[in-house]
């Protein structure tokens, strides 16, 4: 809700919600415009990813999300600090190749992201079915995956 104060770091000064990432700095630092932190404002909230991804690694096993993220995603995404820190760059990274960087991904893992990423964004279904994503999954990933190319992961 916009009339919700967002407190700036330090804690002695709070912002209405709708001054974050206006353009204009209301923070004493210019917290508020940290392009990390806008481009997190714009996601979905980091709980939500990270039960998301919790919850396709429950169905179907600790290493379903190696299908996206390549081989670093094995075990419960633990090579990549796991799904908190996996959820997180998500949220944070503003663009997929800043997301590679965050989490040191291999340049081919990113490029395989990014062809997923293209898939969703093209409506191909062959490819994401070529990943091993189950018809009954689609709706689920392709819903996740739009949210973020709505807001610039691909840019």
């Amino acid at each position: 809700m916009p009339y919700e104060p967002f407190r700036c770091p330090g804690g002695e000064v709070c912002i209405s919600i709708q001054y974050l990432c206006d353009g204009a700095p209301d923070c004493p630092d210019g917290y508020d415009e940290n392009p990390r932190l806008c481009t997190a404002a714009k996601r979905p909230p980091v709980e939500e990813t990270a039960s998301f991804l919790q919850s396709l690694l429950a169905s179907h096993g600790p290493n379903y999300l190696e299908k996206l993220f390549g081989t670093k995603a094995r075990n419960a995404l633990k090579p990549l600090g796991g799904v908190e820190k996996v959820a997180v760059a998500l949220s944070e990274s503003q663009t997929i190749d800043q997301f590679g960087d965050n989490l040191h991904l291999l340049r081919s893992d990113v490029e395989h992201l990014r062809s997923v990423f293209m898939a969703v964004e093209n409506g191909d279904i062959g490819m994401l079915k070529s990943l091993g994503i189950k018809d009954s999954e689609l709706g689920d990933v392709k819903f996740f995956l739009e949210k973020l190319v709505n807001t610039g992961f691909l840019d």
